[in-house]
């Protein structure tokens, strides 16, 4: 009998040290691991790189290009990387899907192309893409009242600005045109609020929406507040909904040049709620991209008196088709400067995705984490543009440093550039944003000689989009009438 003890023992020991040598072995396979104070939500973690988004880049230096995140259960619960290919086959691979932001989402902007996989997301797509077509983006109308605006603040400030609000204010009203159809400055048309009474709510609506992306949808719903954040979407949804409703009364015509998106939407959507969904997205895709891309243009330019007159003597001298989308697009000078910006400072520096079956990312396995690496299904992913945009093994030593003239000879790969995406997913409306913020920059331009910083400190706020945690406040030089200077830098 004592025999039979001794042998079942060493047989379960001999079991016991196999599952540890086998997972040891599993372990030494997957990338370094970063190890957080809370197993299972990984709130630390999450928190830290909200509060400090350097951390997002010093992260990477400290565990190479790709890390991983584990739970009680799950010891790759999560994968972190900025190794270019499997940054874009997050991006691009049909094994990565968006469905996990629908709880968090949902409540205020519905279900549309943002958080929809398969054939929901393909339906989204095909409703969206005909705003996007070159006679909607090459039309400036609305977007010169914009500039317009923009200039007359600026100069009734005696140059003295906030940049960034004065362009979310404006570029609202943009959005209010482009997408909604809805002339801002009307009041009296039976509309449920103001553009400016929307524009607080929408704001309000976002943070409240970010803090339940951040939570998760069971554990917000079990403890944030309810009834404020409700009233606030149901809110949004009556001024879209009657957009929604206008649009289309006063008749088609059909010799249009453009269409508004509600008008593109509304006859292929399944009801009212579907159309709000497609609009509401779109609105938040759209607005956010122009405005913090111009924001960052300006505040790296403060720092490059050099580039700024260059620009200035190209603009002044060039004809009014610069102020065409042919003629934007083809401004090597604008052109370097935007792209050189969205290098350094990605409007959304990292995207999420849920890996929708079993699949395998390029790198990060591996005794050395160079190999292919096995993820399993239900794995979430982050890929890191900003972080693929500052290697030097792509943008050489000075990846670190901005400079537009790169672009000279440098043309990246499909992997080594993700500021708007990748693949099939790849932003719809990246052209229109490269044309509003080349525009708006080349209006600033010609009408200021010089302008500074009054923020220069860059402190970047990446929770959702790359912005600067100071502010940007700026002086532009502004002529009097006489053509004297009212501020001298």
């Amino acid at each position: 009998m004592q025999s039979i003890y001794l042998l079942v023992g060493t047989l379960l020991a001999c079991h016991g040290l196999y599952l540890f040598i086998k997972r040891r072995i599993h372990v030494r396979n997957l990338p370094p691991k970063y190890w957080t104070i809370d197993p299972f939500m990984n709130f630390d973690w999450i928190f830290s790189t909200a509060m400090n988004a350097n951390m997002q880049l010093t992260l990477f230096e400290k565990y190479g290009h790709t890390y991983r995140l584990s739970k009680l259960t799950n010891p790759m619960a999560t994968i972190i990387t900025c190794h270019p290919e499997s940054a874009y086959t997050i991006l691009a691979g049909q094994d990565w899907g968006v469905e996990f932001r629908k709880p968090g989402m949902g409540q205020l902007l519905g279900s549309a192309f943002i958080c929809t996989d398969g054939s929901e997301w393909k339906r989204s797509r095909k409703m969206i893409r005909p705003a996007f077509n070159r006679p909607n983006i090459d039309n400036f109308d609305v977007l010169e009242g914009v500039a317009d605006k923009i200039i007359a603040n600026i100069e009734a400030a005696d140059g003295n600005v906030e940049m960034g609000s004065l362009m979310y204010d404006a570029l609202m009203h943009s959005s209010m045109q482009f997408i909604l159809g809805l002339d801002s400055t009307v009041e009296n048309d039976g509309r449920p609020m103001d553009v400016q009474t929307f524009s607080k709510l929408w704001q309000e609506g976002l943070l409240g929406m970010g803090i339940r992306l951040l939570l998760g949808g069971s554990f917000s719903k079990t403890f944030l507040p309810k009834a404020r954040y409700q009233d606030v979407c149901n809110r949004i949804h009556s001024f879209i909904d009657f957009a929604i409703d206008a649009c289309g009364k006063e008749g088609s015509d059909s010799a249009k040049k453009t269409k508004t998106m509600a008008e593109i939407v509304k006859p292929q959507a399944e009801d009212r709620a579907d159309a709000r969904s497609q609009l509401a997205q779109t609105l938040l895709a759209s607005q956010d991209t122009t405005g913090v891309l111009t924001c960052n243009v300006f505040h790296l330019l403060s720092s490059r008196p050099n580039v700024w007159a260059q620009l200035r003597k190209e603009v002044s001298s060039a004809g009014p088709e610069l102020l065409t989308w042919e003629g934007l697009r083809l401004n090597t000078t604008i052109q370097n400067i935007l792209l050189e910006t969205l290098r350094l400072r990605p409007v959304f520096p990292q995207t999420g995705r849920f890996a929708i079956r079993d699949t395998v990312l390029p790198s990060g396995g591996g005794p050395n984490h160079d190999q292919p690496l096995l993820v399993p299904a239900g794995t979430f992913a982050i890929s890191s543009s900003w972080g693929v945009h500052v290697s030097k093994e792509i943008y050489g030593p000075d990846a670190d440093e901005w400079k537009p003239d790169r672009w000279n000879n440098f043309k990246p790969g499909s992997s080594e550039f993700l500021a708007f995406g990748a693949g099939r997913r790849a932003c719809v409306g990246k052209d229109k944003a490269l044309a509003e913020a080349a525009y708006l920059l080349v209006r600033l331009v010609k009408r200021f000689e010089s302008f500074e910083s009054r923020t220069p400190e860059w402190k970047p706020d990446a929770t959702f989009s790359m912005k600067n945690k100071k502010g940007y406040q700026i002086t532009f030089k502004v002529q009097d009438g006489s053509g004297q200077d009212k501020n001298i830098m």
